[in-house]
């Protein structure tokens, strides 16, 4: 049975090991010690602080493998980017240029930097480990996130996005650094994308050019991976376009990796989840697989498992409902998996 908590202090091991697998690229989840016991202790002061609206408070959330007890994923949301220092990205656009008198008329793509993503709650670091990257445990460590912004809808924005982790090899080579972060950053793609994750983001608006990128000036291995997600990352990704995220144009400022985005209420799991009772099972119900979850804030909770929907709640097997914490007839909110 895998279940997925808020992060608490004693985690921080399990999540330096996670953050050392995760590799280059997932700029928000460095292995850097320091950086991830801040994570820990904005979690926690974020699920501690009564919000009106949103603002600057993050999430962060572990999979637990509860046959073992140990922590094998880690995911988050930010409530709110840009509240300290503008959250940058490259819109995808076009430029056109035409000469009537030489009947030429072309259309030109170009990457504008932008902080269009301002002020929107942002869906952060989903990683699991190697060894259980199945089809239920990733579904359920991203979709746990999304029943806890349906339960507390006053912490998020109504729009989210996602920055998915573009192409890089595992030596830390980008080819689209490489043709162009690299000569106005003066570093390498490894260098550059750990001190975007320990450190304030000001050095990113000193140093990005300020004028349009015309694509056809790039390289071609550049020009190629432009929007391309990082063969690591497709699984996650694939369960965030079922869930109703769409590409709009924006990608990543470092690797380009697509940003993809939706309104929350238009997201399957927000717009289908369910509110009532915990029933136990007879031997005889059947089922299919849900996400269930309960707990207040800190003590929220969510796990995967067979269940039947029924007019007055949810009925699950007890081996669930202890994993939970909870008895028949408690408050619990479900959504189909």
């Amino acid at each position: 049975m895998y279940l997925v908590r808020p992060v608490d202090f004693p985690d921080l091991p399990a999540l330096e090991r996670l953050a050392q697998q995760a590799g280059i690229g997932t700029t928000n989840f460095p292995a850097n010690r320091e950086r991830l016991n801040d994570k820990i202790a904005s979690s926690h002061r974020s699920l501690q602080t009564d919000v009106v609206q949103p603002s600057d408070e993050s999430y962060l959330f572990v999979l637990v493998d509860t046959s073992t007890d140990q922590i094998v994923g880690t995911c988050g949301i930010e409530a709110m980017v840009g509240s300290d220092t503008p959250f940058y990205s490259y819109r995808i656009d076009e430029v056109i240029h035409a000469s009537p008198q030489l009947q030429i008329h072309n259309r030109i793509s170009a990457l504008f930097l932008c902080h269009d993503y301002n002020g929107n709650s942002r869906l952060m670091a989903l990683v699991v480990d190697k060894a259980h990257q199945n089809k239920v445990a990733m579904s359920l460590l991203s979709k746990a996130r999304l029943l806890f912004i349906a339960r507390y809808p006053e912490r998020f924005t109504k729009r989210l996005f996602v920055e998915l982790r573009g192409e890089s090899d595992r030596h830390g080579y980008s080819a689209f650094w490489d043709a162009l972060g690299k000569h106005f950053f003066t570093m390498d793609f490894q260098k550059a994308d750990y001190l975007s994750g320990i450190s304030n983001k000001h050095f990113i608006a000193d140093l990005m050019p300020r004028y349009p990128i015309y694509v056809p000036t790039l390289p071609e291995a550049a020009q190629e991976v432009i929007g391309v997600v990082h063969e690591d990352s497709m699984q996650s990704t694939d369960i965030l376009l079922e869930e109703g995220f769409e590409f709009r144009g924006y990608v990543d400022i470092f690797d380009a990796g697509p940003t993809i985005e939706a309104r929350t209420e238009n997201l399957r799991t927000i717009a289908q989840q369910k509110t009532g009772k915990a029933l136990t099972q007879t031997d005889n119900q059947k089922g299919e697989m849900h996400l269930i979850a309960t707990g207040h804030l800190e003590n929220f909770r969510v796990t995967a498992a067979i269940a039947e929907p029924q007019s007055t709640g949810l009925a699950m097997d007890k081996a669930t409902q202890e994993g939970l914490r909870i008895s028949s007839g408690g408050y619990i909110q479900w959504s189909a998996l």
